[in-house]
């Protein structure tokens, strides 16, 4: 299990309702934590690119939190082109901004 930053927990709990959200935080933590994914020694601001392309996509569907997942575990960098995060460094943190405010 690896911790979430501030900004990932806030994006969260803006985009689901308290008992979901607890849930998905659950899903990051673990299945797309800094073991799961080969990331160790990351940290938590390392990793919001990557969960917050799960995030995203998770949106998309009713599977989309299982595809991004998915994507996530197998490789990340078609995670990140998927979502849209793949060619500018700052993309995921230009989405947190639209969404979260």
């Amino acid at each position: 299990m690896s911790a979430l930053s501030s900004n990932t927990e806030s994006l969260i709990h803006t985009l689901y309702k308290s008992r979901e959200a607890k849930e998905i935080a659950d899903i990051l933590e673990n299945e797309c934590g800094t073991e799961a994914l080969g990331c160790t020694g990351w940290t938590p601001v390392q990793m919001e690119r990557i969960r917050f392309a799960v995030l995203k996509l998770s949106l998309e569907s009713e599977t989309g939190l299982d595809r991004a997942l998915k994507l996530a575990t197998s490789d990340c960098r078609d995670l990140l082109m998927v979502a849209g995060f793949g060619e500018d460094l700052k993309a995921h943190e230009k989405w947190y901004e639209s969404v979260a405010n």
